[in-house]
C-alpha cells in the first residue's frame, strides 16, 4: 500500500485529485487532503506518506517552501507537483529538492497514473529508510505496555536498524533520527515534563545517540509511573548515602547514576533539583567535612588527608578546601590550636 498526501488549496481539484487515484487503485491510497503547505507540512510528520501530490502555489507555505523544508528534514517521501503553464518555469527549479514528477493544469488521469507509477519505482530507493521508520512506529506503539528491561532492548534494536540503513539516501540516518527524537519529545512535553535532554547528540556517533535516546526513555518511564517526589527523593537518598560511603573512591557523576539505574544527564537533573548542589558540588562538599575531621588528627599530615577523602591532587584539595571553608587547610589547622 502507498500512502499519499494530496496538498492542494482549491478545492474541487483537490478532491478531484482524491478520486482519480480511487480509480487507478493499484496500492495508492489517499491518507490526508491538505489545504495549504503549512498543512500539508503537519501532516507529512503525522501520518508519514510515502507520496505527496502538491501545487506549486498555495497559501502560507507554497509548494517550493514544502519541498524545501521536506529535503532539508530527510524525510523519504517522493513528491509530485501540479502546476499550470505560467508557473512551469518556476516548477522546474523543484529538481534540486528531488521532484519526480510534473503534472500539468489540468490534470489527466492517464497521467497521474504514470507519475504514480513512476513514483512506486522511485520509492524503492527509500526501502531501507521506511523499514527503520517502522521499526520507529513499532517501538513507539509498544512503549507504554513495555517493561524497562524490553525498552532498553528494542531500543539498542532501533538504533542498530537506523545504523545499517542503506546510503543510497543520503541523510537517511539522520531523517530517521531525528524523526524518533520527534516523536519522543512530542510524547515527553505531553506529559508536562520539566526535563528533556538540553543538547542533541553526535547523529555520527552511535554510542552517543543509544545514552541520549535511552536518557529521553527514563523521563518518559518516570512521568509515565507517575513517580511521586517522594520516590524520586529516595532515589536521591540513596545516592547521597552511596557518596557518603564511597567519597574516597574515584567517583564520577557517571558511575553514582549507574547505581541509581538513571543515565548521566537525567540523574544529574533530579540531583540538583532535590539537593539544590551539582553532584560534583556535593561530592567535595562532603570530601571536605571528612577532611576537616581528619585535619583535627595531629599526626595526619595535610596531604594524607587529602589522599584520605579522595583527592588525587593537593593543590585541587587546597581550592576546594578554601572555597568551601572560608580558609587553607593549614589556616583550619591553625584555628584549632595546631
Amino acid at each position: 500500500m502507498y500512502h499519499i498526501v494530496v496538498a492542494e488549496d482549491e478545492h474541487w481539484l483537490r478532491s478531484e485529485l482524491t478520486e482519480m487515484i480511487e480509480r487507478i487503485g493499484g496500492g495508492f491510497t489517499v491518507i490526508g487532503e491538505a489545504v495549504d503547505g503549512e498543512d500539508a507540512w503537519n501532516m507529512l510528520h503525522e501520518l508519514w506518506p510515502s507520496i505527496l501530490i502538491t501545487d506549486i502555489r498555495m497559501p502560507r507555505k507554497d509548494g517550493m517552501e514544502l519541498l524545501r523544508n521536506m529535503d532539508d528534514a530527510g524525510l523519504p517521501i517522493v513528491s509530485i507537483i501540479i502546476s499550470g503553464y505560467d508557473e512551469f518555469d518556476y516548477a522546474r527549479q523543484a529538481v534540486r529538492y528531488g521532484v519526480s514528477e510534473y503534472l500539468l493544469k489540468p490534470v489527466m488521469q492517464d497521467e497521474l497514473k504514470e507519475a504514480l507509477l513512476k513514483s512506486r519505482d522511485r520509492l524503492e530507493l527509500f526501502k531501507e529508510l521506511n523499514g527503520c521508520f517502522k521499526f520507529i512506529n513499532a517501538f513507539m506503539e509498544r512503549l507504554p505496555q513495555s517493561a524497562a528491561k524490553e525498552r532498553n532492548t528494542e531500543l539498542n534494536t532501533v538504533i542498530q536498524e537506523i545504523w545499517r540503513a542503506q546510503t543510497v539516501f543520503p541523510k537517511s540516518r539522520k531523517s530517521a533520527l531525528t524523526a524518533f527524537e520527534g516523536k519522543l519529545t512530542a510524547l515527553i512535553l505531553g506529559m508536562d515534563a520539566d526535563y528533556i535532554p538540553s543538547e542533541s547528540p553526535d547523529w555520527n556517533n552511535k554510542e552517543a545517540v543509544t545514552g541520549y535516546f535511552r536518557a529521553m526513555l527514563e523521563v518518559w518511564s518516570f512521568k509515565s509511573r507517575a513517580v511521586s517526589g517522594q520516590e524520586v527523593r529516595q532515589v536521591i537518598r540513596k545516592a547521597c548515602e552511596y557518596i557518603e560511603n564511597h567519597y574516597m573512591q574515584p567517583l564520577t557523576l557517571v558511575k553514582v547514576a549507574g547505581q541509581a539505574n538513571l543515565s548521566p544527564s537525567y540523574f544529574g537533573h533530579l540531583f540538583k533539583q532535590f539537593t539544590g548542589q551539582s553532584f560534583i558540588g556535593y561530592l567535595n562538599g562532603v570530601r571536605i567535612r571528612k577532611a576537616k575531621v581528619l585535619l583535627m588528627e595531629e599526626d595526619i599530615k595535610v596531604y594524607e588527608a587529602a589522599e584520605m577523602v579522595g583527592f588525587i591532587s593537593l593543590p585541587h584539595f587546597n581550592r576546594m578546601f578554601k572555597t568551601i571553608a572560608g580558609m587553607t587547610p593549614n589556616d583550619y589547622r591553625k584555628g584549632m590550636g595546631f
